[in-house]
């Protein structure tokens, strides 16, 4: 059947084909220009991708982003009616902010509330990419402050991985953020690299970085994640869609069956 608009109400449309392959909806913060797009220039063909958005603030203290994650639930039951098959929270932020067992509870909270479609977070996924590329040393960047940043050290290391090192931009601003050049994130990146690192991680769903991984793993010699394709490699594999892609790092450009 094909649904039009008004049939889809608040949600984007789907996009390759209405998913006759699978289905993956992503709730994301703010308008969600990266977030959402990013999966819409990884999905291979016949995975559809749709996306609903939790308001947020232009400037966001550590404080106020705390509470990102408090429509996260109900956002994932307007889902069900689509019938994805896997629904995933699209934040870095809004997923290690309250800890590792917060985002844990989060997880099975909106698997209950949707009558059990499989469920992930970014923070979840990033975590079991970095286990299965055998990842445990990662030099860390961020657009975020500060105190930001050392709760990520401090959710990353829960999780059994070392930061070696970790620089933020100290932004808050998230206009700015948003529209930060590509060439500004591979440099922040390869100033964060250290000899130590096993990995370097750049860190925020809301980056446009997606285009610098291939150039800084050729130019580093090291496996490079963003958020994004951490979440879209792993909402993919969860879907079990299992070709390989190519252009965005390593981790895309391995099975994931």
């Amino acid at each position: 059947m094909k649904l039009s608009t008004k049939d889809l109400g608040p949600y984007q449309l789907w996009r390759s084909n209405q998913g006759w392959r699978a289905r993956i909806g992503v709730i994301y913060p703010g308008p969600g220009w990266h977030h959402i797009g990013d999966f819409y220039k990884l999905a291979p063909n016949g995975v559809a991708v749709g996306g609903i958005g939790v308001p947020r603030h232009k400037d966001e203290s550590a404080e106020e982003m705390l509470h990102l994650d408090e429509q996260v639930v109900e956002k994932a039951k307007m889902f069900v009616s689509y019938s994805p098959d896997v629904i995933l929270w699209n934040c870095t932020a809004g997923s290690f902010l309250k800890g590792k067992d917060h985002d844990a509870e989060l997880i099975n909270q909106m698997e209950e509330a949707t009558g059990g479609i499989t469920c992930t977070s970014t923070s979840t996924s990033l975590c079991l990419a970095f286990r299965t590329t055998d990842v445990k040393k990662i030099a860390m960047c961020t657009p975020y402050p500060n105190d930001v940043n050392d709760v990520e050290k401090r959710y990353f290391e829960d999780n059994g991985f070392e930061i070696v090192n970790c620089i933020g931009l100290d932004l808050v601003d998230n206009n700015i953020l948003a529209n930060l050049a590509p060439s500004v994130l591979y440099k922040l990146a390869r100033t964060a690299d250290v000899p130590e690192a096993e990995a370097v991680f750049i860190s925020c769903t809301g980056l446009d970085a997606l285009d610098v991984i291939d150039a800084l793993e050729q130019d580093i010699g090291k496996p490079v994640f963003t958020s994004n394709q951490a979440a879209c490699w792993n909402a993919f594999r969860l879907a079990k869609i299992g070709a390989p892609i190519q252009g965005y790092g390593s981790l895309l450009s391995r099975s994931r069956v």
